[in-house]
């Protein structure tokens, strides 16, 4: 199985490397990203700078849920770090056994889901070195979801 084809607007703002006719009927979602009403408090602060970091005219309304989907597995992960600093990584089990801190596998989970939306999303390494956005400035947005 290939890999995934990229959406055409991502392809024309990479100067279309493939070099392959562009699909001048693809539909064309209206509106931009919108924040949907229901989400945790820590996806609300990373949505601003997720659709911010990305090149005008990327996300549309379609892709609101995707990216609301992809906030609060950041805040997953964000949280899962937060308390894994803040806790032994080892916890005792209920029969007196040493187990794996639970949150190590939720870490892990939205650690994959992270890479499984980013990459729908257009938001890996690998999508945004394609990415020509000329006229525009260097920092990326990406900075401020760290830390």
């Amino acid at each position: 199985m290939g890999r995934p084809s990229k959406p055409t607007e991502l392809k024309a703002l990479s100067g279309n490397p493939g070099k392959r006719p562009l699909n001048k009927h693809e539909p064309k979602p209206k509106g931009g990203a919108a924040q949907p009403l229901i989400m945790t408090a820590a996806a609300k602060k990373i949505w601003p700078k997720v659709v911010n970091s990305m090149p005008p005219g990327i996300f549309s309304a379609a892709d609101s849920y995707i990216l609301s989907a992809y906030c609060e597995a950041v805040a997953a992960h964000q949280l899962a770090t937060k308390m894994l600093m803040e806790t032994p990584p080892t916890v005792t089990g209920s029969t007196g056994q040493t187990k794996v801190s639970p949150w190590i596998a939720e870490q892990r989970n939205a650690a994959g889901t992270i890479v499984q939306l980013g990459a729908k999303l257009g938001l890996d390494p690998i999508s945004r070195q394609n990415i020509s956005t000329q006229g525009q400035a260097d920092d990326d947005g990406f900075g401020g979801l760290i830390g």
